[in-house]
């Protein structure tokens, strides 16, 4: 299973034999933009700060931050919940870790990978966040070679 986390959706991908199952190709709302919302709106909830997008997306993406404890526990635990959500929604489109591998590209990667309780054995997150478009680069290329007006 294929799950391309992004800034505002997560679309997730069945591969069976190295085959992308058309049938079974999602769209959730659970980008990095979402997980960012959240921690701000607990840090406010909790604590009545407003805190930067900045600040929010540097502690996910690193997995903390010069912070105050305080603020850091706050966006620590919302990226955690907002981990297990991502969890949730794969496994109500079949995830079953022990029966497949779970592929994670884009930016919402570090999510999983900084605050997530997976096994690291069966995800691999692939960290460059252009993966999803040099796929399509590579489709496209692929599709117009066998067309014969490719250039390579």
């Amino acid at each position: 299973m294929i799950a391309d986390i992004g800034n505002g959706t997560m679309n997730v991908m069945m591969i069976i034999n190295r085959k992308p199952v058309e049938s079974k190709c999602w769209t959730e709302k659970l980008g990095v933009n979402q997980c960012v919302i959240s921690a701000q709106n607990l840090l406010l909830d909790k604590h009545g700060v407003k805190v930067e997008d900045m600040i929010i997306q540097n502690t996910i993406r690193n997995g903390t931050a010069d912070i105050s404890a305080e603020y850091l526990d706050c966006i620590i635990c919302s990226a955690k919940s907002y981990a297990e959500d991502i969890f949730t929604a794969l496994r109500k489109y079949e995830y079953n870790p022990k029966l497949m591998r779970l592929y994670v590209v884009g930016g919402g990667g570090c999510i999983i990978k900084n605050f997530a309780d997976y096994d690291k054995e069966r995800v691999t997150i692939i960290g460059d966040i252009c993966a999803t478009a040099k796929g399509y680069e590579q489709l496209a290329v692929s599709t117009l070679n066998k067309k014969g007006t490719g250039n390579g």
